[in-house]
């Protein structure tokens, strides 16, 4: 086959391929009812989708998205087209609004919203929730291993960047905007962005702390934890919440000086034309039973106030919300992405 031949085909499967990435979960069922909703993996509880479609007889099409940045590409690339319900972060969500990417929901066709949590409503990325509502949230903190900290001590951001404090081996998050804005908040506190100066001392800050981190990890923090690789992990509650039913020496601590929150939320893109149907299955997620096997399935805090099995960590950041919401800051980009790309692989080769 001539090389210019075997060029051109090499180039039409890439092409193919990417069409398929950006314009995949236009592939699943459309019939009038079913709806497609767009979500991380290890949103939805299986069994709470399945006692819907018992219910309703309307077939729930789940795809996984594994960021937000990938979910706001494919809207874009398909304006919408295919998607009926979405769940993007926090931050997302301005993203998606800006874009007109997303509609104004009914609040009449919301039978739970008075019973929404205060503190999750009118933040920044939707001030008057015209456009999403929460479904869950989880903080960052530390998670720790008490068989090692046996003593009495207060948690703080020191515990992964002060070299006169760690002895031990720690796991760090393995996001470069979460981490740097880790870093930059335990050097210069909370602030919408850094300086060319603050940049590359956040930098050196990280570099400074390669040498005690064991491992860069997010959805794997807590097995270094669970195998006492490392007796202290950066993590989001949830992960630690779940590793703490088998593992009773592992427990999760909030720093003195306040952490970050992430909440997801639920919105419908704009295109979308069965709103009818993506409301009921909006209200079978808020219903008791459906928060209950929410939280047993994911530790990710409910957007309503519900009696759950809480322990007395997890009991203490659920019902402290309203009093604790001033030190939760959320996760934003600092820095340009490509300043963001230079730091982080320095980091990592340095």
């Amino acid at each position: 086959m001539p090389k210019s031949l075997t060029r051109v085909l090499i180039i039409s499967i890439w092409i193919f391929l990417f069409a398929c990435f950006l314009y995949g979960p236009k592939f699943s069922s459309t019939s009038k009812d079913s709806i497609n909703v767009f979500t991380w993996s290890g949103i939805l509880n299986e069994e709470i989708i399945q006692s819907f479609e018992r219910k309703t007889g309307i077939r729930v099409n789940v795809n996984n998205y594994s960021s937000n940045e990938e979910l706001i590409m494919k809207l874009k690339a398909t304006e919408g087209q295919g998607y009926d319900l979405v769940i993007p972060s926090d931050y997302a969500v301005s993203i998606l609004v800006k874009n007109q990417l997303i509609k104004e929901l009914d609040r009449k066709q919301l039978t739970f919203f008075h019973q929404l949590l205060p503190g999750l409503l009118g933040c920044f990325f939707d001030p008057e929730n015209r456009y999403s509502i929460p479904l869950s949230w989880e903080v960052y903190g530390l998670g720790i291993d008490k068989d090692f900290f046996t003593k009495p001590f207060i948690p703080c951001w020191k515990m992964i960047f002060d070299p006169e404090v760690v002895d031990y081996r720690i796991v760090m998050v393995n996001d470069p905007i979460e981490t740097i804005e880790i870093a930059g908040f335990y050097l210069y506190g909370s602030t919408s962005s850094l300086s060319k100066n603050q940049a590359e001392k956040v930098k050196d800050l990280l570099i400074q702390q390669k040498p005690w981190v064991a491992a860069y990890a997010s959805s794997r923090a807590d097995y270094f934890l669970a195998t006492k690789n490392s007796p202290l992990a950066v993590a989001s509650s949830s992960y630690i919440f779940r590793s703490k039913r088998s593992f009773d020496f592992i427990d999760f601590v909030v720093p003195k000086e306040g952490s970050f929150i992430s909440i997801e939320n639920l919105c419908i893109p704009k295109t979308c034309d069965k709103d009818a149907l993506v409301y009921q299955l909006i209200n079978h997620l808020y219903q008791r039973e459906s928060i209950r096997a929410y939280w047993d399935s994911f530790r990710l805090f409910p957007a309503l106030d519900e009696d759950l099995d809480f322990d007395p960590q997890a009991y203490k950041i659920f019902y402290g919300l309203a009093e604790d919401f001033k030190k939760y800051h959320f996760f934003k980009s600092l820095l340009p992405q490509q300043k963001i790309r230079d730091i982080w692989v320095e980091v990592k080769v340095n």
